[in-house]
């Protein structure tokens, strides 16, 4: 039974708005960037959490997070110099920064990850004969690799590049026998989209 991979409304998962200090909007890539470049990174990742997501899940999903982010490194033979997540309220997320330190560690690039996790409703299945409406979870995830010899942008990816994932598996022919993913499952979908972007698959 085909499961429907459309979602058509995503309307929780807001744009990033960017900074100069963070990742920049519109998909960038430069000509001779390759994913297996990224070897040994220094990684900053901040959530953000907006909706009705409780106060143990506000605290708990940063350490999912990173625990798959680490997992999806080492399978894929990267050894990160260093993972740093912000997640407090008003945590700013400063690409600069992040290339500083990248260097202090002697990394080869500096990623900086903006993810926010959000609650609501979304329309799936637009496209089909029986399109419906559920309540989700999203995960909106922007990246950007910098080089860390001169800072250069090698790859730059808004959220709406691929890069969102629900808790959802909607089923387009038949809404009702749609599953829904556990947080863990969900978190290593996210992880493993970002991942194969930016170090490769």
């Amino acid at each position: 039974m085909p499961r429907g991979s459309a979602l058509a409304l995503l309307g929780l998962a807001a744009t990033a708005c960017v900074s100069p200090g963070g990742v920049e909007p519109g998909p960038i890539r430069a000509a001779d960037f390759r994913p297996t470049q990224v070897r040994q990174p220094a990684v900053v990742v901040r959530l953000a959490f907006a909706g009705q997501l409780s106060e143990r899940e506000r605290e708990a999903l940063p350490a999912e997070y990173e625990g798959a982010l680490l997992e999806g490194l080492n399978t894929r033979a990267v050894l990160a110099k260093d993972v740093e997540i912000l997640a407090q309220g008003d945590a700013k997320l400063d690409a600069h920064a992040a290339l500083a330190r990248a260097r202090t560690l002697g990394a080869d690039h500096a990623i900086v990850v903006d993810v926010r996790v959000a609650t609501g409703e979304a329309i799936f299945c637009r496209e089909s004969r029986r399109p419906f409406r559920a309540r989700v979870t999203v995960w909106s995830q922007s990246v950007q690799v910098l080089r860390a010899s001169d800072g250069a942008a090698r790859l730059a990816l808004p959220d709406d590049a691929g890069l969102t994932v629900t808790d959802l598996d909607a089923d387009c022919d038949d809404p009702r026998a749609s599953r829904r993913l556990a947080t863990g499952e969900t978190i290593a979908s996210a992880v493993a989209r970002l991942l194969t972007r930016v170090v490769g698959p």
